[in-house]
């Protein structure tokens, strides 16, 4: 594919981390007029494209033009002047700064430098078309979700970019905001040459775009006019995870009978026998909704998947489990007891262990020593015990007791961060996100081991974007979207429901999404 005349384009574009290959080989033109979303699953490469774009992240090898220009070795903010502009999926305006002033801040690093009056006048006229000249002198800090998204996007307009690069604009958006902002993107054809839209939330890709290119594992793997696409069943598979052997059977845990909710207030013992009971679990960051009264139920023993888009509320909900969040309202119970109200430490010590998306294991620390923290205050007998267990599991380990944990390839990484929550004795274990990045073969060994801990007892929370993957082992599994329980059942019906794919990526007939009702 050649640059030819294209507006930007990128060629043989690298970019690696340590021995992770974010970005492989990528080859893409952006066209004067265009709109071109990037699609693809959790760690395809899509927002360190982005970063390798604006200048935000240098190249490992690789071309950038610009018009022509060889932009690849120049900083972000002469890619700025030139006429990149990026926005990013938290807006952090200057909150003590008002809405004009953040304007007018980034208008004075503006393409051609204009005039203070000139600047004024634009940002004036971006603020009316934005829809925040009535919040022009509100701090930024005190803006709404949808208002700061608003003002994030005019603060990439303010540098006057021929070439806009939007990385999750959409996220957290509740529809009739994403229905507001679609809106919003149609008109950019007005103020921009060209627009990279990176997202998960596909009713503003299906809507926006011209084309659509799909990245998994940093490669480019197809790219065409947006419908075609996002109807290409291959692309589905990348979200679902679809593989055509049959399903590897295992023992079903006891079912878990339905209850209503438990009143709220002080009431601390249940009686019901569900090991995680979350009841009506409301969670917001600043503003942005990521659970809406979203309930869930994992049994003794039992292995649960939670599924969804990225950004759907999957890691928010394991992280109010284990206490790293504060919910605003609901509860969650655990073994009989309410536990929202407890540290984190707490938990872990009632029986809970966290698998964090990104191992966060001591890299200085030998693979013993970080399987040593994990037992905490245990004694010197009892962690010798813990230790033989975890070994038995991955023997590999065993092998590299007294190396570096920054010595591991990533799937060994991966299986010291799950030896870690072993060492605890958990009752549960929430597993978030732990095959991202990894290679297939590193994977099916991942996998194999987590059979051989369901085989224990242990009781599994399975946040998996590989669907199929993760409804092979578990027993039942809920599908979140927008923060909200969107479907849920045993393994086998939620595999074949006619809702699940338009969960990743959405129905479009003759080019228009259509929404799955919940």
């Amino acid at each position: 594919m050649s640059a030819g005349d294209a507006l930007l384009a990128v060629e043989g574009l690298t970019r690696r981390f340590g021995g992770v290959t974010a970005v492989d080989a990528l080859t893409l033109r952006i066209d004067a007029g265009e709109v071109v979303g990037v699609i693809g699953p959790n760690g395809a490469g899509k927002s360190t494209l982005i970063g390798l774009i604006s200048g935000a992240v240098p190249a490992s090898e690789g071309v950038i033009r610009l018009a022509g220009a060889d932009v690849t070795r120049m900083a972000a903010p002469v890619r700025a002047r030139m006429g990149i502009a990026r926005t990013y999926q938290i807006p952090r305006p200057f909150a003590g700064l008002t809405v004009r002033e953040n304007l007018l801040l980034a208008a004075r690093h503006a393409r051609g430098r204009d005039t203070p009056a000139a600047s004024r006048r634009r940002c004036a006229q971006l603020l009316d078309w934005t829809g925040l000249h009535a919040a022009a002198d509100i701090p930024a800090g005190r803006l709404t979700v949808l208002r700061r998204k608003r003002l994030e996007l005019a603060r990439a307009l303010a540098l006057r970019p021929r070439v806009l690069l939007l990385d999750e604009i959409g996220a957290g958006l509740q529809e009739r905001e994403t229905a507001e902002l679609i809106g919003l993107l149609r008109e950019l054809r007005d103020h921009v040459d060209a627009t990279v839209v990176v997202e998960h939330v596909m009713d503003v890709i299906a809507a926006c775009c011209d084309r659509t290119a799909v990245l998994d594992f940093g490669r480019l793997v197809a790219c065409g006019p947006t419908a075609g696409v996002l109807d290409d069943p291959a692309v589905a598979s990348l979200y679902l995870g679809t593989k055509t052997g049959p399903a590897a059977p295992h023992p079903a845990a006891p079912p878990v009978p339905a209850r209503a909710p438990s009143p709220r207030g002080d009431v601390q013992r249940h009686d019901h026998p569900a090991l995680l009971d979350v009841e009506e679990a409301h969670v917001a960051y600043d503003g942005v909704h990521a659970l809406r009264g979203v309930s869930l139920r994992v049994g003794p023993g039992e292995v649960v998947a939670l599924l969804g888009a990225n950004g759907a509320g999957k890691s928010t909900l394991a992280r109010a489990v284990s206490g790293l969040v504060p919910l605003g309202s609901g509860a969650i119970v655990f073994d009989g007891y309410r536990i929202d109200r407890l540290p984190p430490y707490e938990i872990t010590a009632r029986g809970v262990a966290h698998c964090f998306e990104g191992r966060r294991i001591f890299g200085t620390l030998t693979v013993e020593e970080n399987l040593a923290l994990g037992a905490g205050h245990a004694r010197r007998a009892e962690i010798a015990g813990r230790l033989a267990d975890v070994y038995s599991v991955f023997p590999v380990l065993a092998q590299r007791r007294r190396a570096a944990g920054t010595a591991l390839s990533g799937g060994q990484q991966q299986m010291l961060a799950i030896g870690r929550a072993l060492m605890s004795r958990p009752r549960l274990i929430i597993f978030d996100e732990i095959s991202l990045g990894l290679a297939p073969v590193a994977v099916e060994r991942l996998y194999a081991a987590l059979a051989a801990i369901r085989a224990t007892g242990v009781a599994m929370l399975l946040i998996e974007e590989n669907v199929d993957r993760a409804l092979d082992l578990a027993d039942r599994a809920y599908v979140i979207a927008e923060g909200r329980i969107a479907l849920d059942g045993v393994s086998r019906e939620v595999r074949h429901h006619p809702a699940l794919r338009s969960h990743y990526i959405g129905e479009h007939r003759d080019g228009v999404a259509v929404r799955t009702p919940w």
